[in-house]
């Protein structure tokens, strides 16, 4: 198994576990952090950064395919991030 797979396995179960854990601590429509200052920088941070790799996917899927994984990022966050490098270096 190669370091990114491995980095990419642990980063989804990381992340489904915690997304879990905080769901069932908070509802995310609930949530106290786009009222914070630093909430708000690390929304716009985590958005950009979902944008840079929905363009990534754009640029390397057929388009019914970028537009799935596109909507998946931008709901799922790097969960689905994780699972597309899996996915990508799979094919």
């Amino acid at each position: 198994m190669t370091i990114t797979k491995l980095i990419s396995y642990i980063s989804a179960i990381s992340m489904a576990t915690v997304i879990i854990w905080a769901q069932s601590e908070v509802p995310i429509f609930q949530s106290s952090i786009p009222e914070l200052p630093w909430g708000i920088v690390s929304l716009v941070d985590l958005y950009a950064g979902f944008i840079f790799v929905c363009l990534w996917i754009i640029y390397k899927e057929k388009t019914k395919h970028a537009i799935i994984w596109s909507l998946f990022i931008l709901t799922l966050g790097n969960l689905t991030t994780a699972i597309y490098v899996l996915y990508s270096i799979r094919n």
